[in-house]
């Protein structure tokens, strides 16, 4: 399938080209967040301070304000729940592809915890209550306690299992959100706002765009972000089947070159257009340390971590119950994961790196916690190293 020939490449290469395509290399910033938001097929929206953080580390010049107008007064981005059940942010033209990517995935896959007794059958959410919440955000958009309220209004003796159903854990407005019907709105003070679809961007069609083209397109979109990479690391990222994935590979035979990473025998797959890029890549150029947040979509993009963090300190990054701590990260690799404290005057962050840094390192992390510090609009900044 698609190149007979393979190529071998560095690991140093390869990752160096996942710094390229996540703007993470000095000659690739400065794009709009339009732009750098659609080259990494969204940003992690499920920890509040996450896609500002990831795009301060992409975008030249970035302000919390920036995005905010985007989603919010622009709406050229929009958020909602997309892959692996995640809250993410996304342009809102490419809503239709991962619409019909992506939502039978949940219906048949991850949604399938919201089955009676404890919950309504799908088929009562649907006759039931679609109806209603589309009803009661006909005017404008509300909070989860709003709509819960006023839905369940409408039942006299609304049976136990429909009391979980606004449920901050991704019940009702999830599936919603996945069938097209909902999206988040600006937030109502610090609580989650939701609006209709079609109210809040009217102009999108979610029909335009078949299951298996979108999927397809939804791949090459990957690849762009992540590539090379392999299926596994698609379904991974997805949360689709392996055999949706090959499907989706096997549709754009045609558009892809095959690689393999010295010592490894795994196939990974990138663009065609892609592998001009991956032969320029200057392995001179010094890159400066990153502080990527917790879920940062540079840590989600692949299953095989290998290539990012060794297996000594892979449990410290990926822990368990799906948490992915903030990390330091020094030339594509994970060299650390770090907190923060924030007061009103004061930022610090705290770095436990897990190798020894060069003093230059030290220097640039400074500066690095400096600046993060004036986008949290904050008077001081202190960086406390620990090994």
């Amino acid at each position: 399938m698609a190149d007979p020939d393979i190529e071998t490449v560095s690991l140093e290469r390869l990752t160096r080209c996942y710094l390229q395509k996540q703007s993470l290399l000095p000659d690739s910033r400065g794009y709009s967040i339009e732009k750098a938001v659609g080259s990494i097929c969204g940003l992690h929206a499920q920890a509040a301070l996450t896609p500002y953080v990831s795009l301060w580390n992409r975008v030249e010049g970035f302000t919390r304000e920036t995005l905010d107008d985007a989603l919010y007064k622009r709406r050229s981005l929009v958020k909602t729940w997309f892959m692996r059940g995640t809250l993410h942010v996304i342009l809102s033209k490419d809503l239709p592809i991962y619409h019909n990517a992506l939502e039978r995935m949940w219906f048949e896959h991850h949604g399938r915890y919201m089955r009676p007794p404890d919950w309504p059958s799908r088929e009562e959410r649907q006759r039931l209550f679609y109806p209603r919440i589309l009803k009661v955000l006909d005017e404008k958009p509300l909070r989860r306690k709003e709509l819960n309220e006023k839905v369940l209004s409408a039942f006299a003796e609304a049976p136990k299992s429909y009391q979980r159903l606004f449920s901050g854990w991704g019940g009702i407005l999830k599936e919603t959100g996945f069938r097209g019907l909902t999206v988040h709105a600006e937030p109502c003070g610090n609580e989650a706002c939701f609006a209709r679809l079609d109210r809040w961007l009217p102009n999108i069609d979610l029909d335009g765009i078949s299951e298996d083209e979108a999927r397809a397109v939804l791949f090459r979109m990957y690849l762009r972000g992540y590539g090379p990479a392999s299926t596994q690391d698609f379904t991974y990222w997805s949360g689709l089947m392996a055999g949706e994935t090959r499907k989706a590979c096997e549709a754009n035979e045609s558009k892809l070159r095959t690689v393999r990473v010295e010592g490894s025998d795994k196939k990974l797959w990138m663009l065609k257009e892609d592998f001009k890029t991956l032969e320029r890549l200057d392995l001179q150029e010094r890159v400066s340390p990153c502080l990527l947040p917790k879920f940062d979509p540079f840590l989600l993009g692949h299953k095989d971590r290998s290539r990012f963090v060794s297996d000594t300190f892979l449990k410290h990054v990926y822990r368990k119950a799906g948490d992915i701590v903030a990390v330091l990260l020094i030339n594509g690799r994970i060299a650390g994961s770090w907190t923060s404290k924030k007061t009103k005057k004061k930022l610090t962050v705290h770095i436990n790196s897990f190798e020894k840094l060069e003093a230059e390192t030290q220097i640039e992390l400074k500066r690095i916690v400096k600046s993060l510090g004036e986008f949290m609009n904050v008077e001081e900044a202190e960086l406390l190293l620990k090994r």
